[in-house]
């Protein structure tokens, strides 16, 4: 049964305030920039699937979606984003192997050390395929997905081996690309996009 167009705004929502905790990380926690910029990729690419499924869900949303095709699914930033989502994911069916090393952990009494807990989190892990530490995270029935912190030093530490280290070419301009600059448009891009959906399908009946 397809999901209705409030679910899937609901989602989109969902996802989008873990992409915020993500870009918060980047910005303004420099030691925790690598797991936030995941955290970016990852729930900002399910925000775009929800943008997707607006689009399938009728006549409205197939109209809807023309609008913004250029804005969002065309954009450069957003093709960034997508290139680094298909890497992680990449990454993750790689070779990877992880060894873990706690020192000492208090459940729940050092949740709190991890940082902010994601909007509908379930259950914590800790070095999993790739090595990382976080949250799972349910984003519908069935349909789950990973938010990732830095486990403190005092802790812990999880050790990451991978058979490869692909490297994105994101662009042929030889300057660095900033990466608090770009996740602050990518996630603007995202906000402005879901507002303009908000209105669009609450105007008129879904």
């Amino acid at each position: 049964m397809a999901a209705s167009v409030t679910d899937i705004l609901r989602i989109a929502h969902e996802s989008l305030d873990t992409t915020h905790l993500g870009y918060a990380m980047v910005r303004d926690v420099p030691s925790r920039r690598l797991p936030g910029l995941r955290n970016v990729v990852m729930f900002g690419a399910l925000v775009g699937a929800s943008f997707e499924e607006l689009r399938d869900s009728g006549t409205q949303g197939n109209d809807w979606y023309k609008s913004i095709r250029k804005k969002i699914a065309e954009s450069p930033v957003t093709r960034l984003f997508r290139e680094l989502h298909a890497e992680f994911r990449k990454r993750d069916a790689a070779g990877v192997s992880s060894l873990a090393r706690l020192k000492t952990f208090n459940y729940p009494a050092d949740l709190d050390k991890l940082g902010k807990r994601p909007p509908r989190a379930t259950e914590l892990f800790m070095g999993d395929e790739i090595g990382g530490t976080g949250w799972e995270v349910e984003l519908a029935p069935a349909r789950r997905g990973k938010y990732y912190v830095v486990l403190p030093a005092e802790y812990g530490t999880v050790d990451v081996f991978l058979s490869n280290t692909p490297i994105v070419q994101t662009s042929r301009d030889p300057r660095p690309i900033d990466i608090v600059d770009t996740c602050d448009r990518y996630v603007s891009l995202l906000d402005d996009t879901l507002r303009g959906a908000e209105l669009q399908f609450r105007l008129s009946p879904a």
